[in-house]
């Protein structure tokens, strides 16, 4: 999942939004780092990202993928999902999409210890660029992997993702729907237990 299902998920679970926002910009513990609750907010964004990754449905997603593809196929199936989740927000959302995403802007701008410069480059950005909004079209996801691939060349492959992508669209989409509740569970789960072990 990418910005927009992080910041969704951290909702449905009562987390610090800005901390699992952050999450990838944190490298090591991040209670020695950050403020107990921005911190449980990384740890939740780093539970959920271990969580898909291992879910059978996602890596047989990945399998879709060409083989040239497929070492890149999880960035770009993060992306994918916010699309999905962008496109479907109704289906898993009492708010508006523009009403939650001025809202997580809000909660989010409010925490500023430590932050990273990359993270605050990329969080202007987003904001500034609506990229949450933008997610629901296709080509803002194609543009999304074509400027990534041109910025980490290591990553080059993004750029020919969106191929794989829209060739398998309807099943990725059927795949987002029966996956994205599974998730919502297991965040609001492991929530549930950090509460109880603070």
């Amino acid at each position: 999942m990418n910005f927009l299902a992080h910041l969704d998920l951290a909702d449905f679970c009562r987390s610090h939004l800005a901390g699992n926002l952050l999450a990838d910009f944190v490298r090591g513990d991040p209670y020695k780092q950050h403020t107990k609750a921005a911190a449980d907010g990384i740890k939740l964004h780093r539970f959920v990202d271990g969580y898909i990754d291992a879910m059978p449905q996602v890596k047989q997603c990945q399998r879709l993928f060409r083989p040239e593809t497929r070492r890149v196929s999880g960035i770009a199936l993060d992306l994918i999902w916010d699309h999905f989740l962008a496109r479907h927000w109704n289906d898993y959302h009492t708010q508006p999409l523009s009403q939650f995403v001025a809202f997580a802007r809000q909660e989010v701008e409010i925490y500023q210890h430590n932050l990273p410069e990359s993270y605050q480059q990329m969080s202007s950005r987003m904001w500034q660029q609506q990229w949450l909004i933008q997610y629901q079209e296709t080509a803002t996801i194609e543009t999304a992997l074509t400027r990534m691939a041109i910025r980490r060349p290591k990553l080059h492959q993004l750029a020919n993702t969106p191929t794989d992508i829209f060739t398998h669209y309807q099943q990725l989409e059927t795949t987002f729907h029966a996956i994205y509740p599974q998730i919502q569970q297991a965040a609001l789960g492991y929530r549930q237990r950090q509460s109880i072990d603070s």
